[in-house]
């Protein structure tokens, strides 16, 4: 006898966002694109742990399904639940939290906030909501919303990383996350493009490979150059990536010819401290110095969506290196869709 054909309800998404948790201000509807970066993150997670042999979504059967919080009927979800089929039949899955969406939400209503569309000084805040789709059509076993994908794969290189050599942990890098291997001196080149332009932001890329070790199957990136960002447009505050900045790129790594790719981006502070700021600095003095704006999570999200892709902020403050214990650089990176700093490896000179 046939197992009974399970029906899935279908949703539709959106983000509520409110002032004052009394009055509604603004309703984003939400598409399929506003998930891309948390289907790639499941389908990274998933190659990382063996489910899928390469990184490309299956052609079909990818769904999204709500989260609630509790048992009583409600639109307000608390998250939502990736599920991408895997090649032996199965699935894999990965649940990401309602703040996935904080900087689109915060983006949206900080909009509003400068056309002076809001009234007042009130707090603003968003929530999650999914509403059943009653008209949709239900599909046998996939509920949410039904997607396709036809990303095209990323390579994976066979690399192994007792050959690298010794690797120096900074920042504490934690085994959940992607391992992120930089040589030492791709962090020299980067810093030295900043010091060569104190009085302005820089910006720049990495290059490198995704890899797996044959040995121990471990999926890392390896940083391979630091490309210096041409055409760009620099303030005291800010770095612009013109679409001559890519091209650009794009030709010196055709020129290189070592089948690289973009595996992150690059931009520089030139922040101090202040003259009476003890030393070694504390930690809220780094963060003044060392820190992504929402401006970079945006651009990160538009420039570097992929799970394995990191920001290298570097700095020119000199006393900074006293106090982190290295050069003055921090890595970000993504975890559960969301950019967060994190610790890496290092391939001393």
């Amino acid at each position: 006898m046939s197992a009974p054909t399970v029906l899935r309800p279908t949703y539709r998404y959106r983000l509520e966002c409110w002032q004052d948790r009394a009055q509604r201000v603004l309703e984003i509807p939400l598409e399929r694109r506003h998930f891309d970066r948390a289907i790639q993150a499941t389908l990274f997670e998933g190659l990382r742990r063996g489910r899928f042999s390469t990184y490309q979504a299956p052609p079909e059967g990818i769904r999204i399904e709500p989260t609630f919080p509790g048992r009583h009927p409600s639109p307000l979800a608390s998250g939502f639940t990736i599920t991408v089929p895997t090649p032996d039949g199965g699935e894999h899955s990965l649940t990401f939290s309602s703040s996935y969406f904080h900087s689109k939400a915060r983006r949206q209503l900080a909009a509003l906030v400068v056309q002076n569309q809001l009234a007042g000084e009130g707090v603003l805040g968003y929530r999650l909501a999914a509403y059943l789709e009653e008209d949709q059509p239900r599909h046998p076993r996939l509920g949410g919303m039904l997607l396709e994908d036809d990303s095209p794969a990323i390579p994976i290189k066979d690399r192994s990383l007792r050959h690298l050599g010794t690797l120096v942990a900074w920042d504490s890098p934690v085994e959940e996350d992607l391992r992120v291997v930089i040589p030492h001196a791709v962090l020299e080149d980067a810093i030295g493009e900043a010091r060569a332009f104190p009085e302005h932001e820089v910006g720049g890329f990495l290059l490198g490979h995704l890899c797996r070790d044959p040995e121990t199957r471990e999926l890392f990136l390896l940083a391979t150059c630091h490309l210096p960002a041409e055409h760009t447009e620099a303030t005291d505050t800010s770095v612009t990536f013109t679409p001559e900045s890519w091209t650009r790129a794009r030709e010196v790594i055709a020129l290189r010819g070592e089948e690289e790719m973009f595996v992150g981006w690059v931009h520089s502070h030139p922040f101090r401290f202040c003259a009476e700021c003890p030393m070694p600095a504390r930690p809220e003095c780094q963060s003044k110095i060392l820190f992504f704006s929402s401006d970079d999570v945006f651009l990160m999200e538009l420039t570097c969506p992929q799970p394995f892709m990191v920001g290298l902020q570097t700095a020119v403050e000199p006393r900074l290196e006293q106090a982190l214990g290295h050069l003055p650089v921090r890595l970000y990176g993504w975890r559960q869709g969301e950019v967060t700093p994190r610790g890496f490896h290092v391939i001393p000179e």
